[in-house]
């Protein structure tokens, strides 16, 4: 159900940056603004390449979380969820030192 819950949250995101590109007819006039549209886009592609680089090092089944990391923000959920939850202990045990 958080998976499902994710999804959401990120396809909303995405919604939200399509509405506000396609009724924008000109640049907004305050660096605000435009400080904020660089973040929506810039931040989704960044965390999706992190989330692939920590489900690549630290995940035993990679592909389902490689194919839930295109989902817009879906790296957000992946941090709260498992890399916050995860102790150095798991860390330990997995690498095998």
């Amino acid at each position: 159900m958080k998976t499902f819950m994710w999804v959401c949250l990120g396809l909303a995101v995405t919604g939200l940056a399509f509405w506000i590109v396609a009724t924008t007819e000109t640049l907004p006039p305050h660096p605000l603004p435009l400080v904020m549209l660089a973040l929506v886009f810039g931040v989704s592609p960044l965390g999706t390449f992190w989330m692939l680089f920590m489900v690549i090092r630290h995940e035993r089944r990679i592909m389902p979380y490689a194919l839930l990391a295109f989902i817009p923000y879906f790296f957000l959920g992946y941090y709260f969820e498992r890399v916050r939850g995860r102790g150095k202990r798991e860390d330990d045990l997995r690498i095998g030192t």
